[in-house]
C-alpha cells in the first residue's frame, strides 16, 4: 500500500509524559490536558482534510457577514451646517390634507436664533417646528391664515428646556381635527385646541427641511443632523408612533404620505409620490449613528383611535441612538459565533479528532504487526487513563465533602460567638437596673426572639435559638436572686 505523506495532528498526554505515533496511523486519544501540535508522518491512504483552506473560507465567511451586517445597519442622515444649507422640497405636495403627523428624528449640534427643522407653507402661514430663540426650548406651530399682523392667531405648542444638543430625539407634530398634539421620544409633551391643517392654508405652500419661510433677521438655518422625515395622511396615536419610530421604512406604508430617508445619499422621496427634495448650499447626505432597524413584516394599516389624555411634563433625554447600532453588531457576531461553532463541529466529526475509537479484531489482523502492537498498547493507555481519572474524581468528591463540614463547623462556631456577644452586651445594659425592671427586660427580649424564631433563615435560627437558651439560663438566675415570693 503506497504511503502518502501529509499533516496530521500529534497528540501529546501531559498525564503519561509520551508521546504516540505509530506510522502510518492517527492515534487518538480523550484527555483532559491534551496538546494537538502538527509533525509530519506517513498516514494511510485516506483523504486528509484542507484545514489551511477551509481556514480561509471561514475568514471569508466571516468577513462577508460582519460587512453585510454592517451595510445592513447602516443609516444615513442629513447634514447641515447653520449657513445657508437645506433641503428644498416640490410646492403644494401636502395642500390637500386635512389631517396629518410629520415625524423626524433631529440632533441639534448648535441652537441657532429659531433654527427650523422643518417648515411646510407660505410666510406667517405654515406649520414648522423649531427651538424657541437660542434657547432648548421645542415650538410647534401651525398657522392657518397670515399672522404677521394679527398674534391672535399665532397657534403654538411651547415645552421649555426640551432639547439637548448632541443628541437624537424622536419628534412627532400632529394637527387637524382633534387639535394640535406635539410627540418627544413617543412621550406627549404639549398640546393646542388648534384644528387646522394644511388643507386650510390659502397660499402657494413653499417647503424646507432645516430652513424657514419668514424671512426674519433673526432666523437661521438648522445646524446638526436630521433624518426619517415622514408625512402621514392621517393623526397617528402613540401605539403607533412608538410602535415605528425605530423602524426603517420602506415607504409603502398604508397611509405614509412622503418618507425622506436621506439613506440612498439624496433627498429623494421613498414614496411612490417621488415628491424628491433637492439639496441647496453644503447639504449633503452622511452615515449616523441611529441605528434604525429595518421593517421586516409587512406594516399593518393604521387605526384612528381617540386621543390618548395629555401629558404634562416634558420627555426626558432622548434614547441611546448608538444602541441599534452596537445591537447589529452584536447579532452579527453571535450569528458568525454560531456558524464557526457549527463548521468546527462538522470538521471534527468528520475527522475523528478528540473521540476515541476502538479498532476491531479483524481489523487489527488486517494491520502490519507494529500497528497492531501499538492498537494493544492503546487500550491499555485508556484503561490507566480511566484508573487514574476515576482516582482524581473520587480524591475530589473527598476534599469537597471535608470542606463542607469544615464550612459547616466554621458557621456554627460564629454563630456561637456572636449570641455570646450579643448576650454579654445586654447583660451590661441591664446591670444598670434594678432587679424588677432586669427580670421584665429578660422577659421581653426571650418574647421578642420566640415571635422571630420562624421568619429567620437557617444560619439566624440556630444563633436565635443559643441566645433564647442563654437568655432563659439567665432569667431563672435572676428569679432565684428575687426569691420565690414574688413569683407565686
Amino acid at each position: 500500500m503506497p504511503a502518502k505523506a501529509s499533516r496530521i495532528w500529534k497528540i501529546e498526554s501531559r498525564l503519561s509524559k509520551k508521546v504516540y505515533d505509530a506510522p502510518g496511523f492517527l492515534q487518538r486519544y480523550r484527555t483532559s490536558t491534551t496538546d494537538m501540535k502538527f509533525a509530519p508522518c506517513q498516514t494511510l491512504n485516506r483523504p486528509v482534510l484542507p484545514w489551511p483552506r477551509q481556514c480561509l473560507g471561514l475568514a471569508i465567511l466571516l468577513v462577508v457577514l460582519l460587512t453585510g451586517s454592517n451595510a445592513l445597519a447602516q443609516n444615513q442622515a442629513l447634514k447641515l451646517d447653520g449657513n445657508g444649507s437645506c433641503v428644498e422640497l416640490p410646492p403644494n405636495i401636502f395642500k390637500d390634507l386635512t389631517q396629518c403627523t410629520v415625524e423626524v428624528w433631529v440632533k441639534w449640534e448648535g441652537l441657532p436664533s429659531y433654527s427650523r427643522v422643518f417648515e411646510f407653507g407660505a410666510p406667517w402661514q405654515s406649520m414648522s417646528l423649531f427651538n424657541q430663540a437660542s434657547k432648548p426650548d421645542l415650538r410647534f406651530n401651525f398657522y392657518p391664515k397670515n399672522v404677521k399682523s394679527n398674534q391672535a392667531l399665532r397657534y403654538n405648542v411651547l415645552v421649555p428646556a426640551l432639547i439637548r444638543t448632541n443628541e437624537w430625539i424622536h419628534l412627532a407634530a400632529v394637527s387637524g381635527p382633534g387639535g394640535m398634539l406635539l410627540y418627544a421620544n413617543g412621550r406627549l409633551v404639549g398640546q393646542h385646541t388648534n384644528t387646522a391643517c394644511f388643507a386650510d392654508l390659502r397660499a402657494v405652500q413653499e417647503n424646507y427641511i432645516g430652513h424657514g419661510l419668514s424671512g426674519n433677521q433673526g432666523d437661521r438655518d438648522f445646524c446638526g443632523e436630521i433624518d426619517e422625515v415622514r408625512v402621514w395622511n392621517h393623526r397617528r396615536t402613540v401605539a403607533q408612533i412608538r410602535d415605528n419610530m425605530f423602524k426603517r421604512l420602506s415607504g409603502r406604508e398604508e397611509g405614509l404620505v412622503n418618507l425622506w430617508n436621506f439613506d440612498d445619499g439624496t433627498a429623494n422621496d421613498a414614496t411612490p409620490a417621488a415628491a424628491h427634495g433637492r439639496f441647496k448650499g453644503n447639504a449633503k447626505a452622511v452615515p449616523c449613528d441611529l441605528g434604525l432597524v429595518a421593517e421586516l413584516a409587512p406594516p399593518s394599516a393604521p387605526t384612528i383611535a381617540s386621543l390618548p389624555p395629555a401629558a404634562t411634563t416634558a420627555a426626558s433625554a432622548s434614547p441611546s441612538a448608538s444602541s441599534g447600532t452596537a445591537v447589529w453588531w452584536i447579532a452579527a457576531a453571535l450569528f458568525a459565533l454560531v456558524i464557526l461553532l457549527a463548521w468546527l463541529t462538522l470538521m471534527f466529526k468528520r475527522s475523528g479528532l478528540g473521540s476515541a475509537k476502538l479498532v476491531g479484531a479483524d481489523s487489527v489482523r488486517a494491520l502490519p504487526n507494529g500497528m497492531a502492537t501499538s492498537t494493544a498498547n492503546d487500550a491499555l493507555v485508556r484503561g490507566d487513563l480511566k484508573e487514574q481519572a476515576l482516582a482524581e474524581l473520587t480524591s475530589f468528591a473527598k476534599e469537597s465533602l471535608v470542606q463542607g463540614l469544615y464550612s459547616q463547623r466554621a458557621a456554627l462556631l460564629e454563630a456561637q460567638k456572636r449570641a455570646q456577644q450579643e448576650l454579654a452586651e445586654m447583660e451590661v445594659r441591664l446591670m444598670a437596673l434594678r432587679l424588677p425592671e432586669r427580670i421584665q427586660a429578660y422577659e421581653q427580649r426571650i418574647a421578642e426572639l420566640e415571635r422571630d424564631l420562624e421568619t429567620r433563615g437557617e444560619e439566624l435560627r440556630e444563633l436565635t435559638r443559643m441566645t433564647l437558651e442563654a437568655l432563659r439560663q439567665k432569667l431563672e438566675q435572676e428569679k432565684q436572686k428575687a426569691g420565690p415570693s414574688r413569683f407565686n
